[in-house]
């Protein structure tokens, strides 16, 4: 007769002997992901130019104090990035991987502390704990925006370090932790407006179940922490909110979400980058693991069985949830990006869906095996994101350094260079600054994403279609094309203006108009796309 391991599946023995392994020293295994996750932030930090906004930051970290703030005051986000990439420039150079290496650094915590958080929720399952890990460390949307000089890699190490203090504090209910939460609480408001939504959805739970933790005397601990921080913040933040509000909210574009940006948030998570080749692949995984998670969770989610899951979708839907309700009656603020603090409990969510079963069942293959294809895909989109060709849907990235070369030396002494739409603008200044030929935005463009602080800043400002009729010389109009990335190239290449549709980028009405208006009172001499940039020299007729 057939022993007991005699009759045992092969295939199931040695899954979990691979399982066994890791799970032996989990602490070890989730170390080795945050040194993987830290190659992956390291390569190719500075391969690529820096875009519009990570050139914002790098213009308020090199001004002087004063300068910093009066600059900082008409943008969206508040200083403290700002002032801690001062500081770290003053110590370590502006190359552009050095810019970037500030925003890396946090991310590579981030992958430890979400080891951390999620072996507070749960504890007694380590492998579902490891995947959220391995998906924190391998996501090309983290690893985008741990090599993008702004603050959300920072946002989300300190959202998920008041998360951490925060289970820590329901637990043991001591101040040292609520101190930490409150900390990390005003940092972040410190970094990034959206940390609000975080903290509120921390501060919601405990009073959603009132009578578990008044007994506990968590409740008024929670009270004084939460009003310390709001105090401490908003003294921080008060000349900014208090005088710039309405700037700020003016400076927003982000439309009204609806069920599709949603969806494209959990896209986002997985992929980051937007590939016209793969999309349709990857949408489909996502889908297909967004209804698995529903499944599987969804049977769990309520049951006292399982409240771990409950807290978890707490964390990451909150957030997500009072930021479409704030979008809907005050301004649209919903942006994948700003949601980067709600990623890792997605996954944690999918490391569950797949590791909760430990038997090989269809339960664990249908989920394995489509997440397992979304981290190969990923993993597969990597090169095209570090070399700029795919980046994700709200990145308006341009090689900056090329199309100055050209202009550099085709450009005659009084040519002058109009960015038509603004975007474009500071980019080719910053990697040209005061060299020729002159580089202005149009001042007609009906959506400016800069202000006149940051144009005086750059010894320029603003010209006028009756400005450049004015002129005897030549003028390089600079418009923005949407070039699939397969076919972008810092090469110049020829343009025909008269193909029956350009695809235009932004604003796409104001381009073509604004094309058309020039064409008719200009003769124009040559037309050179250069990877997003289409550049249309005019002469007067």
């Amino acid at each position: 007769m057939a022993t007991a391991n005699q009759t045992r599946d092969p295939i199931q023995t040695s899954t979990f002997n691979v399982q066994s392994v890791i799970l032996t020293r989990p602490g070890q295994t989730a170390l080795i992901l945050t040194g993987f996750g830290l190659v992956l932030r390291l390569i190719g930090l500075g391969s690529r130019p820096l875009w519009f906004d990570e050139i914002i930051s790098a213009v308020y970290a090199r001004q002087d104090w004063a300068d910093l703030f009066r600059l900082n005051a008409g943008d969206n986000h508040p200083p403290g990035y700002y002032l801690a990439l001062k500081l770290w420039i003053t110590l370590f150079g502006q190359a552009d991987w050095v810019v970037r290496l500030l925003s890396a650094l946090p991310a590579v915590a981030a992958i430890w502390l979400v080891w951390l958080v999620g072996r507070r929720i749960f504890a007694a399952q380590p492998g579902v704990v490891l995947a959220a890990t391995a998906l924190t460390a391998f996501s090309p949307f983290e690893i985008y925006f741990s090599q993008e000089a702004r603050n959300y890699s920072t946002l989300e190490f300190l959202a998920l370090l008041a998360t951490f203090f925060w289970l820590r504090a329901l637990a043991g209910n001591r101040w040292r932790d609520w101190l930490g939460m409150g900390l990390a609480g005003t940092l972040g408001l410190f970094c990034n407006f959206t940390m609000a939504f975080y903290l509120l959805a921390l501060g919601l739970l405990p009073f959603l179940l009132w009578k578990e933790y008044w007994r506990k005397g968590v409740l008024p601990r929670l009270v004084l922490t939460g009003t310390a921080t709001g105090l401490a913040s908003g003294l921080l933040l008060w000349p900014k909110l208090s005088t710039r509000l309405d700037t700020i909210k003016g400076n927003f574009w982000i439309p009204v979400p609806d069920p599709v940006i949603v969806l494209r948030t959990f896209y986002s998570f997985l992929f980051g980058v937007f590939e016209p080749g793969s999309f349709s692949v990857a949408f489909a995984l996502v889908v297909i693991l967004l209804f698995l998670v529903a499944w599987q969770v969804g049977r769990g989610l309520f049951s006292p069985a399982r409240p771990e899951l409950a807290l978890t979708g707490w964390l990451l839907a909150a957030p997500m949830l009072l930021l479409v309700v704030v979008s809907y009656i005050f301004q649209p603020l919903y942006l994948d990006k700003a949601l980067i603090g709600c990623a890792p409990y997605f996954y944690l969510l999918l490391g569950w869906t797949v590791f909760h079963n430990r038997k090989w069942s269809p339960g664990w293959v249908l989920p394995a095996v489509p997440l397992a294809l979304a981290v190969l895909l990923g993993l597969w989109l990597l090169p095209g994101m570090y070399r700029g060709q795919t980046n994700p849907f709200y990145i308006a990235r341009y090689d900056a350094p090329a199309v100055n070369r050209y202009l550099n030396q085709h450009a005659l002494p009084d040519d002058l260079a109009v960015n038509v739409t603004d975007i474009g603008w500071l980019p080719l200044v910053y990697y040209n600054e005061g060299l020729a030929p002159t580089k202005q935005p149009l001042k007609e463009y009906p959506y400016p994403n800069i202000f006149q602080a940051l144009l005086d800043q750059m010894h320029t400002d603003w010209i006028t279609e009756d400005q450049i009729a004015q002129r005897t010389g030549r003028t390089w109009l600079i418009f923005e094309l949407n070039v699939p990335p397969g076919t972008l190239s810092s090469a110049p290449q020829p343009y025909d203006l008269n193909q029956p549709a350009i695809p235009w980028m932004h604003s796409p009405d104001f381009q073509a108009q604004t094309l058309q208006t020039f064409k008719s009172k200009y003769r124009v001499v040559e037309a050179t796309l250069i990877d997003h940039l289409l550049l249309v020299l005019v002469a007067p007729a």
